[in-house]
């Protein structure tokens, strides 16, 4: 009787241990993962900060591209995820799923190889695929 109650502990265990890995998930640029717009304007300045201090502080952007003015623009981003709850219910999980999260992004645009403006945002964030 022992060694059956063993197996259903080690059994749920090992079935925990695998929703919670699994529900998990993060991409983008790991530098701006504990950043907030406070943090971000203590570190930039604009008018003041160069394109070399901020790839120093946080690496290579993301994107790369040009405003219509022709200003060059960085974006640093960076997304966790963690799947529903749902996902994982059967039937239903196969024919709706998704996930939900929080999405960072830090934009910058340079005057030549000056910061002219930057803005850090942070916003929820869901995707659903299914019926």
């Amino acid at each position: 009787m022992e060694k059956l109650l063993m197996n259903k502990i080690a059994i749920a265990g090992c079935l925990t241990a695998v929703l919670l890995v699994s529900g998990c998930a993060s991409s983008g640029n790991t530098s701006i993962k504990n950043e907030t717009a406070d943090t971000i304007d203590q570190k930039i300045h604009d008018n003041v900060t160069t394109k070399q201090q901020v790839r120093a502080m946080f690496g290579d952007p993301m994107t790369t591209h040009f405003t219509d003015s022709g200003h060059e623009e960085w974006q640093y981003i960076f997304a966790t995820t963690k799947a529903n709850g749902t996902n994982f219910i059967p039937y239903y999980g196969a024919f709706s799923n998704g996930s939900h999260g929080k999405e960072k992004s830090l934009d910058i645009i340079y005057n030549g190889d000056v910061v002219w403006h930057h803005v850090m945002s942070s916003s929820k964030v869901k995707t659903h695929e299914g019926l």
